[in-house]
């Protein structure tokens, strides 16, 4: 190979990187433009607003062929004519994110396009967010159907507004959004570290000196700390507007049935026996203890004697048969996401300790009372996911006053209080019942008191021996069964008392009511004639 054709081939290989290196840029430009939305403004010097998502491109259409173009903070945005009637804008992100760190990287500059004429074209108001939130609407969009969702910045924080179906659709949008906002730092400052040549570090040194940058070189390497002040994190402002606030109302239904079985037998002995010399005295009294508060039960008292010799037996016996229904059915309408409460019933006084005044001999105490609540209560939230579908929390409770495991406090007596309450979430369609809980108890106790030994004589040991036995049974079944409903007119509502009117005097003294008989729409009409006047009742 002669000289001259190897020094065509190393012109023609430098040549060939010049125009690649001198291409590059433009490259960039244009995969930018590629990427990049395309819109098209209107001529005219009035302000027209642009938004760019940090790291993102627009494609400017002009009306007409541009020769300049004006950026009043180049740090913010990057503009590039590639043809008359083209122009390239390009968010250029912060210091911070571009040495590697999270940013907002928000700002706001003026572009200005002018002709060959120097006259303007069209007056650009840039503004460059945080995010992109064309993109974070096509995602809201996507995953919310039926949505329509627009979202902005404003001082820093993301506002999502428009309209939702749902509450549960709302709490959607509000969980993406600030999973978009997870990328931002905290507020105060972060330290960047960047490893590279002694060189640099010892550049980057000098010239951040003033800036709180600081260098530390050793052997080949330098590291270098940048302190970055960031904002606070942003958080969502929810503006949304749901466009069906649905009402629930829930029917809780609460039955109970106790039945107690009592049954009580034993017998008390009392004798006395006289031989010779010798008086004995026999006396046997049989406890009942399992129902130490029951009355006395029912008793025969057989008895035989002589001149000296007396026995009498006295016979215990009590059957006792009870039973007791409960039946609550509360309930209560809210708004869907909002909690409602309800009761019905009452507080009652609770000993609360004592608080005492005056000197030592001559103190004046004061019991303190607090007041708890009893009877019927309701209280859930519920939350409508889908059209007809309900996720309920609910919490129930039906408490009564009862004397059983009362207290004696400070002379007072304390009554106990019989509850039973039941909590929990349920999820279920809209006039679908489910059992929420349930109990079923069956407590059996026997007690036999006897005298030792003599007990086991056949036959006459009963006489030596007492049998207490007692059961109790309860089931207890509660169901709860929402409703999705609507307002309708106040007259196709119904009062408790529509319809009911005392009876008179006459009426209640000699036939005995306590209030007049009306006939109902569409029932049949009320046994029974009618005396004196009647016809139609003007109230």
């Amino acid at each position: 190979m002669t000289d001259r054709l190897r020094r065509k081939l190393l012109l023609g290989v430098l040549a060939a990187l010049a125009i690649v290196a001198f291409d590059a840029p433009r490259a960039r430009v244009r995969a930018a433009a590629a990427a990049a939305d395309v819109v098209t403004v209107y001529p005219g010097t009035a302000a027209q607003a642009v938004k760019i998502g940090v790291n993102k491109s627009l494609v400017i259409d002009l009306p007409r062929d541009a020769r300049d173009v004006l950026v009043s903070n180049p740090n913010v945005v990057d503009a590039v004519i590639r043809t008359p009637r083209r122009l390239y804008l390009t968010a250029i992100p912060s210091d911070a994110a571009a040495a590697g760190a999270p940013t907002p990287g928000a700002g706001e500059t003026n572009v200005i396009v002018f002709d060959r004429a120097g006259v303007p074209i069209v007056n650009l108001d840039v503004s460059v967010e945080q995010q992109d939130t064309n993109h974070i609407k096509e995602v809201l969009a996507r995953l919310i159907p039926g949505s329509a969702i627009e979202v902005e910045w404003a001082a820093g924080n993301m506002v999502i507004s428009g309209t939702v179906k749902s509450d549960i659709d709302a709490r959607k949008a509000v969980d993406i959004a600030t999973a978009f906002l997870g990328i931002l730092p905290p507020a105060g400052s972060q330290t960047l570290n960047t490893v590279g040549s002694a060189t640099a570090g010892a550049i980057a040194a000098g010239a951040g000196a003033g800036a709180g940058s600081s260098a530390a070189g050793g052997g080949g390497n330098s590291q270098t700390q940048t302190t970055v002040s960031t904002a606070g994190i942003a958080k969502v402002v929810n503006l949304l507007t749901i466009l069906s606030e649905d009402q629930v109302q829930v029917k809780v239904t609460v039955a109970e049935v106790q039945r107690n079985v009592v049954k009580e037998l034993g017998v008390d002995l009392n004798g006395v026996f006289t031989i010779g010399n010798l008086t004995a005295d026999l006396t046997t009294i049989n406890p009942f203890p399992l129902s130490p508060t029951q009355g006395p039960p029912s008793s025969a008292i057989v008895g035989a004697g002589g001149s000296n010799n007396n026995l009498f037996g006295t016979l215990r016996a009590l059957e006792e048969t009870g039973m007791v229904r409960t039946l609550a059915e509360p309930t209560l309408t809210a708004i869907s996401g909002e909690s409602a409460s309800f009761l019905a019933g009452g507080e009652f006084p609770v000993p609360a300790g004592s608080s005492c005044s005056g000197a030592i001999g001559a103190q004046v105490c004061q019991i303190n009372i607090e007041f708890k609540p009893f009877g019927v209560s309701l209280t859930f939230t519920p939350v409508v996911l889908t059209e007809g579908r309900i996720s309920l929390h609910v919490k129930t409770e039906v408490s009564d006053l009862t004397n059983t495991n009362q207290i004696s406090l400070l002379g007072t007596t304390v009554p106990a209080i019989e509850v039973r309450r039941s909590e929990s979430t349920l999820e279920l369609p809209s006039g679908g019942a489910m059992v929420m809980g349930g109990l079923l108890q069956d407590n059996i106790r026997q007690t036999i008191n006897a005298i030792p030994g003599l007990e086991r004589l056949p036959i006459l040991g009963t006489l030596f021996r007492s049998r207490d036995f007692k059961r109790n049974e309860t089931e207890l079944v509660i169901i709860v069964t929402p409703y999705i409903v609507r307002p309708v007119p106040r007259t196709a509502l119904a009062r408790p008392d529509d319809g009911l009117n005392p009876a008179s005097d006459s009426m209640t003294n000699f036939l005995g009511r306590m209030n007049r008989v009306y006939g109902a729409e569409g029932r049949p009409s009320p046994v029974g004639g009618n005396a004196g006047k009647y016809g139609f009742i003007f109230e």
